[in-house]
């Protein structure tokens, strides 16, 4: 059944963009209907959940809900209202070593399936229809995804420890105790951290770590769950979140068109009513209400989780706009830039990352703007800019950051963004490697099926690539955006192959899932120019790089995507392999290594 409902969702997207193909030039398309819905990615260390028996006995349960000591909340009296009455209820629960309550879901296991469960807490409670699946999106007793998020801000040990606890105690000077530690050591350490994390205030620090602490959460206005859970007005809801995000009483009287002492009469009942008695502390309480959101909206159940962690590092624009860095090190081994695609993002396939540290190399993946957790760039209209070209910057800031002079670089695609990067830090690349580079739109040549007729389609209008987000915001699994990968790559023989080993494909969907977070501007941008673009003038000075291009690449024609390039980079070293595909980097690594090293590969 799941496999007809995939093919059914498969042929409704290729009608649609048959339909987008019929229009005439000039004749209007309802793009509307194509808009995917966003979903978010949680992290699954910091969901709270569990299934218990009907006197309150845990089933099973998260190693989070274990830590924060959830099985001695559970209220077994509201367990046996929820399996006689089929009611969800929702009840604060004082927790132990903490001021203010979290807030428990409680609904029949059979109701609860439709919820964001962790695999786990899903398989426990379709295993156990009778029993009750217990829910809090309480994350502030769970410290590794904390941790890891202010890494990730670049803040050091100390300010870790001093933020972490703000963020469970609501204020510096209990935090300062907490951490034992002064008052002013507390403080400083806490100017230090708004300082790198580009925020002026506290508030907007905890709501930038608590989000990312539960993983990448697509925007939404809390108010209504604020509202059901704590009975707040829809002007109590706006004001909370509005100081959530770092506003003062000023200026959220000046958004909301009230007076201050609206605001202030207002947050105070806010305080009362959500339990918290400062901004810190409310903050947590709004971010934890829109990952509760988020994790009861009905979905297939098992998805909207990230299977395996990244390294991540937040480097800022002077804006302070976020630049999302993996930085796979070591830290003594030789910089690579590994650039992603323009249609995934920084993630690094794992057999590619072995090759590489295996020859001393240190990879380092950098979304683009608009790609991944990179913020846009301000200002910049889809269609009105060139996305490559403004990229350029933050590479620069990021190598700068990493105290990187000069790195060597690996690009799937994205070539046109390599040259604009040559342009602009010429000083910056040493060896570069780029795997099936791809021309613009109107020079790639044959596609395969579907993948033909999406082609044709983003030259007649750029903004069907949101049709490529639908796919991931429907409740398709990893398994199913397999299958459908495995029908665009019939007729290549190396693709249909590499996509037999369940890591790589494992992999190239980590790549494409943040796209389901709603955060598309990335793509859609990159393939607007891709749509509208030409040739780029010939470029030289690069006998340092090496074009890879695979002799069965199914997304284009692989003679004339070789002689596109070696019109474009007559200086550089071009390589077709005859036993590979798309999947060239992902497959045969070791053809990368040889172009790094430039010698020939094993065996030709």
């Amino acid at each position: 059944m799941a496999g007809d409902t995939q093919g059914e969702a498969d042929e409704a997207a290729l009608a649609d963009l048959a339909a987008l193909l019929r229009t005439t030039e000039g004749e209007a398309y309802d793009l509307t209907r194509l808009e995917p819905e966003s979903t978010p990615l949680f992290n699954l260390d910091s969901i709270a959940a569990a299934v218990v028996d009907s006197h309150g006995e845990t089933s099973f349960a998260t190693p989070a809900f274990i830590g924060m000591e959830g099985p001695a909340c559970v209220d077994a009296e509201i367990v046996r209202r929820v399996l006689h009455s089929d009611a969800t209820v929702s009840a604060p629960v004082a927790l132990a070593g903490a001021e203010e309550s979290a807030v428990f879901l409680y609904a029949r296991a059979e109701r609860a399936t439709g919820w964001r469960l962790p695999p786990g807490v899903h398989e426990a409670a379709v295993a156990r229809p009778g029993q009750v699946v217990v829910l809090t999106s309480h994350a502030a007793h769970v410290t590794p995804p904390l941790e890891a998020a202010c890494r990730a801000h670049g803040l050091n040990g100390l300010q870790t420890r001093v933020v972490t606890e703000i963020v469970r105690t609501g204020g510096v000077r209990p935090a300062a105790a907490a951490a034992g530690v002064s008052y002013n050591t507390a403080r400083e350490a806490l100017a230090e951290a708004l300082a790198r994390a580009g925020v002026r205030r506290l508030p907007a620090l905890v709501t930038q770590l608590m989000s990312l602490a539960f993983g990448v959460l697509p925007d939404a206005d809390a108010s209504e769950v604020l509202g059901d859970l704590w009975g707040l007005t829809p002007r109590q809801a706006a004001i909370a979140g509005l100081v959530a995000g770092g506003a003062s009483r000023k200026t959220a009287a000046a958004v909301l068109s009230v007076s201050e002492a609206v605001v202030r009469k207002d947050l105070e009942r806010v305080h009362l009513m959500l339990q918290v008695s400062t901004a810190s502390a409310l903050s947590r309480k709004v971010v934890e209400a829109r990952a509760l959101r988020w994790l009861t909206e009905a979905t297939g159940g098992q998805i909207g989780f990230a299977d395996t962690a990244e390294p991540l590092l937040l480097v800022r624009r002077p804006d302070g706009r976020r630049i999302a860095v993996s930085d796979y090190g070591p830290s003594s081994g030789r910089p690579v830039l590994v650039v992603h695609s323009s249609t995934t993002t920084r993630v690094v396939a794992r057999g590619l990352l072995r090759a590489l540290h295996a020859e001393g190399y240190r990879p380092i993946a950098i979304d683009r703007p608009g790609f991944g957790l990179t913020d846009e760039i301000a200002g910049l209209e889809a269609g009105a800019h060139d996305p490559f070209a403004a990229a350029t910057d933050d590479v620069v800031r990021v190598l700068d950051h990493l105290r990187i002079d000069r790195t060597d670089l690996v690009a799937r695609g994205a070539a046109q963004f390599v040259l604009a990067l040559h342009q602009a830090a010429p000083g910056r690349l040493g060896r570069v490697v780029l795997v099936n580079p791809d021309p613009h739109m109107a020079a790639s040549g044959r596609g395969v099926g579907g993948v033909n007729l999406t082609k044709q389609a983003f030259q007649r209008n750029p903004a069907v690539i949101r049709l490529l987000a639908g796919p991931l915001t429907r409740g398709v699994t990893a398994e199913g955006f397999i299958r459908r990968l495995q029908r665009d790559v019939c007729g290549s023989p190396p693709d249909e192959a590499a996509l037999q080993d369940p890591e790589l494909t494992r992999d190239y969907f980590r790549a494409v899932r943040t796209f389901a977070t709603g955060r598309h501007a990335g793509i859609i941008n990159e393939q607007v120019a891709f749509a509208r673009g030409t040739r780029p003038p010939t470029v030289r000075g690069t006998k340092g790089w090496t074009v890879l291009v695979g002799a069965h690449d199914f997304m284009h024609d692989p003679q004339r995507v070789a002689v596109y390039w070696r019109d474009v980079l007559p200086d550089a070293e071009l390589r077709v392999i005859a036993d590979a595909g798309r999947f060239l980097a992902l497959s045969h690594p070791h053809h990368v290594l040889a172009a790094l090293r430039r010698e020939p590969p094993a065996g030709s």
